[in-house]
């Protein structure tokens, strides 16, 4: 058993980051970081503000896209979670590495399939001295609670040691709205500085019944369940003297779904494409309200149109997988060691 500790865990370290401030800039000093599962952006824009009112709260009083990338090679749940998490692509040397869909159990991690240590969010945000959170809606993203505890998590690398389990409250479980209480319930007394959220039932809908968009689909009701529970976030945030005026919110998806059918290919060379395309907020304190991310980035991030630009171009889309950065950026922390995207911190969200 030590043997095979040894094995997952003695994967090379990240590298040593820099001396974590000891108190956060501000203004803000939380972050709930958002990904719905199989989000379409056209979803909430075909609902509009009377059926959607939380998303279009997002849109209206922060910044946004509706054209935003997932991975180029891969839109699939696990991968391109990873991704957000770690600010990396899916694949090559600089590629977190997990590219499978399913979570093998233990004692696998993204460092085991690596072949070295995977730093991500909750790592800079742990070793900085602050709390983290995980609340999922999907059992397989049990790998990420595994792959960042305290058997396989890294030693601290910077400051004071806080140990080696990078998430302090991690909550999976099937039911969304279990999740979203939990989470309100855990939020409103922990306060934590970065948690993570995943809601499920929109991708869980358009496989069972299909990605559509007719106002009445199942899969459009599922949407409008989250905006409910949107609401409840962005009730809590203005209601707990903490929060208020404290906090930030990202919102992004793992991959979007194909109309007319129950799955997400992602195969540009043929056409498939919509399953790489989503939405991205950035809402709270300091962020221009209803500001195209584009117009806000011309110098750094390009408008793909309908296009799925490779990881190669020198001027990139805004990705889910600059979540993880745009975190640490807003709470004023530095990127995530061995990430490539966002890692000069370069998202504007203002003027």
């Amino acid at each position: 058993m030590l043997m095979l500790l040894a094995l997952v865990a003695g994967c090379s370290s990240p590298p040593i980051q820099p001396p974590p401030p000891p108190e956060l800039p501000g203004p803000v000093l939380h972050l709930i970081h958002i990904s719905v599962d199989g989000l379409r952006p056209d979803a909430i824009t075909t609902l509009g503000p009377d059926r959607a009112p939380n998303f279009f709260r997002l849109r209206d009083e922060g910044a946004f896209t509706d054209n935003a990338r997932t991975d180029p090679e891969l839109a699939n749940t696990l991968p391109d979670h990873a991704s957000e998490l770690t600010s990396r692509p899916i694949f090559g040397s600089e590629g977190h590495g997990w590219l499978i869909n399913v979570d093998p159990g233990f004692p696998s991690t993204l460092h085991l399939l690596k072949g070295e240590y995977v730093p991500s969010v909750f790592d800079v945000v742990h070793d900085s001295g602050f709390s983290t959170a995980l609340y999922a809606n999907k059992p397989k993203f049990e790998v990420f609670d595994r792959t960042w505890n305290e058997l396989f998590g890294s030693a601290d690398q910077t400051g004071e040691d806080n140990g080696r389990d990078k998430i302090d409250t991690a909550f999976i479980d099937g039911e969304m709205a279990t999740v979203a209480a939990q989470f309100v319930a855990d939020m409103g007394s922990s306060d934590y500085t970065y948690a993570f959220l995943h809601f499920r039932h929109p991708d869980s809908q358009g496989h069972n019944t299909g990605w559509d968009l007719r106002l009445d689909s199942e899969y459009l009701g599922a949407v409008m369940n989250v905006d409910a529970f949107l609401g409840d976030i962005l009730e809590l945030v203005e209601s707990d003297p903490e929060l208020n005026g404290a906090t930030a919110l990202i919102l992004t998806s793992d991959h979007g779904g194909d109309l007319g059918t129950e799955g997400h290919v992602l195969l540009p060379d043929i056409g498939l494409i919509d399953s790489g395309i989503i939405p991205f907020y950035v809402w709270g304190v300091g962020i221009s309200p209803g500001a195209d991310l584009y117009e806000l980035n011309t110098g750094t991030r390009q408008d793909p149109g309908r296009t799925i630009p490779p990881m190669s171009e020198p001027v990139q889309p805004i990705r889910n997988g600059d979540a993880g950065n745009l975190a640490l950026q807003i709470l004023g922390l530095p990127p995530v060691p061995n990430s490539t995207i966002n890692t000069g911190q370069d998202l504007a969200l203002s003027p």
